[in-house]
């Protein structure tokens, strides 16, 4: 499982200026890139670099990246920050408010560097904290006490945390944002309800501006009668014109729900996917997914098949950006790892299957178990979608509903949230319009001023 880890780096005099002087490279890239000896670390978790820019000083900390190959037996160290301590920390000093079975560890690695061991990094933390205030934030992923806040978590809040979070980074992946945001969760600020809770910037809705900002959002009249409801915008950080809003919705404690959906919505062509999520169990030889009829899952089926059916009642668009290779906007993806886990940013491995490819999986023969049963497994499949394929055709509208059938996205939400799932609706937004480009062609408009689309065609027909 991939944990969040920190990496003492003591910078060669020689280095020590070029360093501290690099700029952010080219689209988010690193502010600084250092190699050291090969280390086991894994890219989807937090990675905090304490470094030392005097000797046998801590005077830096910023965050980290394991890198490419640097050479043999070398990997680059890419750091996107680093901030100066007010005061530096002697390292003599963090070794000896340590216990005494964290001494010779503690003193080994600050003298070659290296990464932290596990046990003896939640103890450099707490008197890290101790020493400089300044340095909760950044420590605090890695921390005693939010372990055992995460560990004080029931199975069920777990579980569907751990659902919320894939969802949550699935939409993020398809808008093109980037997940890393998402390792800002904490366990401090939960109110049972929902994942983006535990997000700086997210707003609850208590919000009182929460419902005036998201109230043009389609179907936002069937989120807001959830009791439960929390929103935040993320930006990419390489191209500001791409955002999206995301906002989880539920009508039952966190402890009660049974699932989370994805529902993504991309603004630009008016076109939605609805992604179920299902967990494989670990079978004598692989892992499996079983299902009977009436039980829950088939349940779930029905309710799509009766939306489906309203949705095909509804005439095909003639307009270019309705075209889609298929208006069937439902996907199963089967999980074969439900684990909560907030240090990692990355996806569940699993399988995706359209709707109608599942159908044709369940009527033939090929999904029956060696007694008789419904039995799927990654051997008996055959065809699926990979993660990439996936958020490739959802990303460029090339499935999903068209324009047209995007009206019945409240009606959606609403069978959702009647479920007891959480619904997890992404709305991938329109790129603000360019001032400079608007002002040339339209006068009536200051390079200046930022306009929704809408305004900037009241401005310019008034």
């Amino acid at each position: 499982m991939a944990k969040a880890a920190a990496y003492i780096l003591n910078v060669r005099p020689d280095r020590r200026e070029t360093l501290l002087d690099a700029e952010p490279g080219w689209f988010g890239g690193p502010k600084a890139s250092e190699p050291v000896p090969a280390f086991s670390h894994s890219r989807r978790a937090p990675l905090v670099v304490l470094a030392s820019f005097e000797d046998g000083l801590l005077t830096h900390v910023g965050d980290g990246r394991k890198g490419a190959t640097a050479g043999t037996e070398l990997v680059r160290l890419n750091m996107t920050s680093l901030d100066a301590l007010a005061r530096p920390i002697p390292f003599g000093a963090i070794v000896d408010r340590v216990s005494n079975r964290f001494k010779s560890p503690l003193r080994k690695v600050v003298t070659t560097g290296g990464l932290i061991p596990p046990k003896t990094l939640s103890a450099v933390v707490e008197v890290l904290r101790e020493m400089d205030s300044t340095l909760g934030e950044k420590l605090a992923r890695m921390s005693a006490s939010r372990r055992e806040l995460i560990g004080s978590l029931g199975e069920r809040e777990r579980e569907n945390l751990a659902l919320q979070k894939e969802t949550l980074a699935a939409a993020l992946e398809i808008a093109g944002v980037g997940t890393q945001e998402i390792l800002e969760w904490t366990p401090a600020t939960v109110e049972r309800t929902s994942f983006l809770d535990g997000l700086p910037g997210a707003r609850v809705r208590e919000d009182v501006m929460l419902h005036a900002d998201l109230s043009g959002l389609p179907g936002f009249a069937a989120l807001r009668e959830a009791p439960h409801i929390a929103a935040r915008t993320f930006q990419s950080e390489t191209d500001p014109s791409v955002r999206v809003t995301v906002v989880m919705a539920n009508r039952l404690a966190l402890e009660e729900q049974t699932g989370a959906d994805l529902i993504y919505f991309n603004e630009t062509y008016r076109s939605f996917v609805l992604v179920q999520y299902k967990a494989f169990e670990k079978g004598p030889q692989e892992h499996e997914f079983r299902w009977a009829p009436g039980d829950q899952f088939s349940g779930e089926l029905e309710r799509m098949d009766k939306l489906l059916e309203q949705l095909e009642r509804i005439e095909p668009d003639t307009d270019p950006d309705g075209f889609r290779l298929t208006s069937n906007p439902f996907f199963l993806k089967f999980c074969s790892r439900i684990v909560f886990n907030p240090d990692d940013r990355g996806l569940f491995p699993g399988i995706y299957l359209p709707l109608g490819l599942w159908k044709a999986l369940a009527t033939s023969d090929r999904l029956r178990g060696p007694r008789g049963g419904n039995l799927l497994t990654y051997s008996n499949v055959g065809r699926r979608l990979s993660g990439s394929e996936f958020i490739t055709l959802v990303a460029g509208s090339w499935v999903g509903t068209t324009i047209s059938q995007s009206t019945s996205l409240e009606a959606m939400i609403r069978s959702v949230l009647e479920t007891g799932r959480t619904v997890t609706f992404a709305v991938k937004r329109r790129p603000p319009p360019d001032p400079k480009a608007m002002g040339e062609i339209f006068p009536e408009i200051d390079e200046g001023e930022t306009l929704t689309p809408e305004e900037a065609l009241v401005r310019v027909t008034n």
